[in-house]
């Protein structure tokens, strides 16, 4: 398997979102009083990615859960955002049973409305170069691009 590129982002929040899909957006500590979510964040980091040493190193830095429920009141999809002053996007993930229907949208403009309304003057988000689409439409610009080896 090669490794896949990775792109830095930034952007700057200038004004609210339109978001279709519902999205609730909490204080970890609310989060962490929800263990059915809990549970469901760990197995989705644990199933959709690979670098669960780099969630447990994060985790720490965690301020807010960006969380999508499914009809059934199951979450199907998270973003967390690391929050010293600017903030930080990481573990924007969607149960692949759920994808294509604008829940990472909905999760990273939410972020985005949230970071809006407290003024937050930049967010930052790594990704790969695969999803250059979903954070460029969300207004997110490219400031670093991966170096052709």
């Amino acid at each position: 398997m090669t490794a896949q590129s990775e792109i830095q982002y930034i952007c700057r929040p200038v004004q609210r979102q339109h978001v279709q899909t519902p999205i609730d957006f909490l204080p970890v500590s609310d989060f962490l009083t929800d263990e059915p979510a809990c549970k469901q964040l760990w197995d989705l980091v644990a199933t959709q990615f690979r670098t669960r040493s780099k969630f447990l190193a994060i985790w720490s830095g965690v301020r807010f859960v960006c969380l999508h429920r499914a009809a059934d009141g199951s979450v199907d999809g998270f973003l967390l955002v690391n929050a010293p002053v600017n903030w930080q996007l990481d573990y924007v993930v969607v149960r692949p049973d759920a994808r294509g229907q604008g829940i990472a949208t909905a999760l990273v403009a939410e972020a985005l409305n949230q970071a809006f309304e407290r003024g937050v003057p930049y967010v930052m988000l790594t990704s790969k170069s695969e999803l250059r689409p979903l954070y460029e439409g969300c207004g997110f610009m490219v400031i670093e691009e991966p170096v052709a080896v």
